[in-house]
């Protein structure tokens, strides 16, 4: 496993090393590279943070009668607190990765806890198993499945990591309707960083990126702004940029020896491009944008956008999910006011 800092740790080699990463509130990566040979690019499995596990099980508010289902099942911890601490043993957990569910399996047999362990893609669901009361999922979405909401029963509650692919930040906590058209709706209800569903990942967390040139630079549009970027960058404001702009990736590159403190913004929707360089000190900032879109110009909107309805924080917005696709929201002060583009099934 690897720890924050980037480690790699061998239980055998030192395992006191590894005993205190495992005792310590800190995510610990388990996977690299969907195991296999990369290089070390990016990971893609993980134990987190106990605190972290924590607060998602106080809002899953989950009662020993209680039906579980839990998408990504990783080293099997938080599927064994479902099954023991939680519950009466009624939960099935699913893992996309075979490599990883059966280590999970070997973890929890070893521990004497038998939950059912389904190798399989935890964006459908698992209706052999519904109605549950109770779904949760240990990888962030950019999109919630109807097929969750679906097969969970009337009042009950889902709770998933969530973001955009402008920022991945959101725990969104959504109870199903209680009429029975399976529309669920909720509000997000803290802050957690989590890897994305593999297959809803974006291109700069995948190893096929490589720059994501979409155009020669050199034939860019130029222009200086006087917005400062380093508010967009702020926690809840590019959060709430992301709910306008959710197709949009960024990046940030940051400047070297001379360079310190400077950086560059970068924006792609795989079409077109943008990018604003922050200087210290600086009254303008040039930007260079590329293809039909002026996304740093669009950027800029949606912040304002934000700033006109008072800053809210990420706890003030929320995200309905029905047949036709999910759409997201602000509550303000005369009720739910959509945010971002329509609904995509």
């Amino acid at each position: 496993m690897w720890t924050d800092s980037d480690q790699p740790l061998d239980r055998k080699t030192d395992p006191e090393a590894w005993a205190d990463a495992v005792a310590a509130d800190i995510p610990l990566v388990t996977q690299m590279d969907d195991g296999a040979d990369g290089g070390g690019l990016f990971p893609s499995s993980s134990a987190s943070m106990p605190s972290l596990v924590r607060l998602m099980l106080d809002h899953l508010a989950v009662r020993p009668d209680h039906r579980v289902l839990e998408l990504g099942t990783g080293t099997g911890w938080n599927t064994a607190l479902l099954a023991t601490a939680l519950t009466e043993g009624k939960v099935i957990s699913i893992e996309v990765d075979p490599v990883l569910a059966a280590q999970a399996e070997e973890n929890l047999f070893a521990c004497d806890i038998e939950p059912f362990v389904i190798v399989g893609d935890g964006l459908q669901g698992y209706p052999g198993g519904a109605p549950y009361d109770r779904v949760v999922a240990t990888m962030a979405v950019q999109r919630v499945p109807y097929e969750w909401a679906e097969q969970v029963k009337p009042g009950g509650v889902i709770l998933t990591p969530w973001g955009t692919a402008f920022h991945n930040s959101g725990l969104l906590r959504l109870v199903v309707d209680g009429d029975g058209d399976g529309t669920a709706s909720g509000r997000f209800v803290g802050s957690v960083n989590f890897m994305w569903a593999r297959s809803q990942r974006r291109r700069f967390d995948t190893r096929e990126f490589v720059g994501d040139v979409i155009a020669d630079p050199d034939a860019a549009r130029v222009r200086h702004t006087t917005t400062d970027p380093r508010p967009l960058g702020e926690e809840h404001a590019d959060f709430a940029i992301g709910l306008c702009l959710p197709e949009v990736e960024q990046r940030t590159y940051f400047g070297r020896g001379d360079a310190a403190g400077e950086y560059t913004q970068w924006l792609s929707d795989g079409q077109s491009w943008a990018s604003v360089d922050y200087k210290p000190g600086a009254d303008s900032f040039e930007v260079n944008e590329s293809g039909p879109r002026d996304l740093w110009a669009e950027a800029e909107t949606a912040f304002e956008e934000w700033r006109n309805r008072g800053e809210p924080p990420r706890e003030q917005h929320g995200v309905t999910v029905t047949p036709n696709g999910q759409w997201t929201w602000f509550d303000g002060p005369t009720g739910r006011v959509r945010i971002g583009p329509a609904p995509v099934a």
